[in-house]
């Protein structure tokens, strides 16, 4: 499982790159396709094992994210380096605790906190042992993965066609959010290139601020609602 993580770390650096998104499930279920084989007929460590690889997958990209932004602005790479370091030791207690709220307020795996995610790793690791695909779900992997590699291949001898040529990774990503996070990224995409061509100037000045101030405001107000429920205040 470790060393497939070098695998998966090289696609998040990629798909990070292109389309500012890390789509480290996806990913990680590459090394359950080879635990598979590995360890056949043990849901637990494909698992397990898928686990270990979307968790590098996750730091590689983050990590690509965050010293870009630094050496962007600036800043010392002696200090972003501990910076990670505390940030990941205090991340301990800080996700344990969130998990242990949320668990507490709500009923996981039920609306609103359904969880989708962890529901199609259990069916991955199914379906790799002893489970069943859908009619004609096999040949259309094959055929949008041969399609995706030549795709690739062509930007690499054809520069120029980058152009008309669509991302597979993007296109992807896409297919594979749910619309409910697919749509509103679609029209805040809109929002910021109105706002970029016509205010030009406040675009540069405050555009990261306010995306900034959606992002945190959300997480912030989940926790502080989800700690009100607990207290059935």
């Amino acid at each position: 499982s470790t060393q497939s993580t070098w695998v998966c770390a090289l696609l998040a650096v990629r798909a990070m790159g292109e389309t500012d998104l890390n789509p480290v499930s996806g990913i990680g279920k590459l090394t359950q396709i080879v635990f598979a084989l590995i360890a056949p007929h043990n849901v637990a460590a494909n698992l397990v094992a898928g686990a270990i690889a979307e968790a590098g997958a996750q730091q590689a990209g983050d990590m690509l994210q965050d010293l870009k932004t630094g050496h962007l602005v600036g800043a010392s790479p002696r200090a972003q380096f501990w910076g990670q370091l505390i940030g990941s030791a205090v991340s301990i207690v800080v996700t344990v605790g969130c998990y242990q709220l949320y668990s507490y307020a709500y009923t996981l795996y039920q609306p609103p906190l359904t969880v989708p995610s962890a529901e199609v790793w259990l069916e991955m690791a199914r379906i790799l042992n002893g489970g069943s695909l859908a009619t004609n779900v096999a040949p259309f992997c094959i055929t949008f993965g041969i399609l995706g590699g030549l795709i690739t291949v062509l930007e690499k001898l054809f520069p120029k066609l980058h152009i008309i040529l669509p991302s597979p990774m993007a296109a992807a990503i896409g297919m594979y959010l749910t619309p409910n996070w697919t749509i509103p990224r679609l029209v805040g995409g809109i929002l910021e290139w109105i706002w970029r061509t016509r205010r030009p100037e406040l675009h540069e000045k405050y555009c990261t601020v306010v995306a900034s101030g959606f992002v945190l405001g959300e997480g912030l107000f989940s926790l502080v609602v989800a700690a009100v429920k607990a207290a059935q205040l």
